[in-house]
């Protein structure tokens, strides 16, 4: 009769819990999706809905001219660089990355302890500014788009999760392809590149995103306006006075919010053929050793 009353006792702190659970995670989603929707809401809106700056959560019109502004500004301009550098970036930290990660998952490499200890440093420790500064000006960079890419073209986290998946692929397979007579990088690219599907789908989103939003390297290196990413002209949009955009007329939050919409396209279109990898990748390696 006790262990009843205490599994009754039990299943109603389960419920209890539950309830509370769902509310709470309600509540977050609500915080996400109310701004994402009042973003959307207000970038096809018009001029004489948002004159008083009010944050709409319903349609009062519709108009796409806002999109058309932006299409028709210098603002594409900085879209077209936020796209190079994202594309660019995450194809040349994925061309070194990948055959990186195969490298230190081979037991048999030279002073692999030692490469690992290197790598685990630099998440702990950073250079500085400074002498980040130093480096990029030395090498010639300032001023030029791949002092955005080049400088931060491999991530040691990501590095790391492509090895510990890859780390997992059998070893046979590895020792079968030698036999065959297979080089290192006909096994790279043909046996286990393959089996890492997800592991570098979820490591060119983390790529594509960072770099995308790569914003601190643009305004330290770069001094030409017209080779600004999306992200500086954005921030500069929201947080200072900008007319430039309507061609000397007072940019409304409606034409502001169209340029954020565009801003996130990319990330939007990528996810969606992503995702069926991406959480298993992660997992897998997230948690081999």
């Amino acid at each position: 009769m006790k262990n009843k009353h205490q599994a009754i006792r039990e299943t109603t702190g389960r419920k209890v819990f539950n309830v509370i659970n769902k509310i709470i995670l309600a509540l977050v989603c609500l915080s996400v999706i109310i701004p994402i929707w009042n973003v959307l809401i207000t970038s096809v809106a018009k001029d004489i809905d948002v004159m008083g700056n009010q944050y709409l959560l319903f349609p009062h019109s519709f108009t796409l001219q806002n999109y058309n502004r932006v299409l028709h500004s210098g603002y594409m301009q900085a879209f077209k660089n936020s796209i190079f550098v994202a594309v660019v970036g995450t194809a040349l930290s994925m061309a070194i990355s990948i055959p990186m990660g195969f490298a230190l998952s081979r037991k048999n490499l030279i002073a692999r302890n030692f490469i690992m200890k290197i790598l685990t440093f630099t998440l702990v420790f950073d250079v500085g500014i400074m002498p980040f500064y130093i480096v990029v000006r030395t090498l010639g960079m300032i001023n030029r788009m791949s002092a955005i890419i080049i400088p931060v073209a491999v991530s040691t986290f990501n590095v790391i999760i492509i090895k510990n998946y890859m780390t997992s692929i059998p070893e046979s397979l590895i020792e079968s392809a030698r036999l065959d007579g297979c080089n290192d990088f006909v096994i790279l690219s043909r046996i286990v590149v393959p089996l890492s599907v997800s592991i570098i789908a979820a490591v060119i989103l983390f790529y594509f995103v960072s770099y995308w939003n790569r914003y601190f390297e643009v305004i330290m290196f770069i001094n030409d306006s017209r080779k600004y990413t999306l992200q500086v002209v954005l921030r500069s949009l929201m947080f200072e006075s900008d007319e430039s955009l309507g061609g000397g007329n007072y940019v409304y939050n409606n034409t502001k919010m169209a340029v954020m919409v565009l801003g996130m396209l990319p990330v939007l279109i990528i996810y969606p053929f992503i995702q069926k990898h991406f959480v298993s990748g992660l997992m897998l390696g997230g948690v081999k050793e």
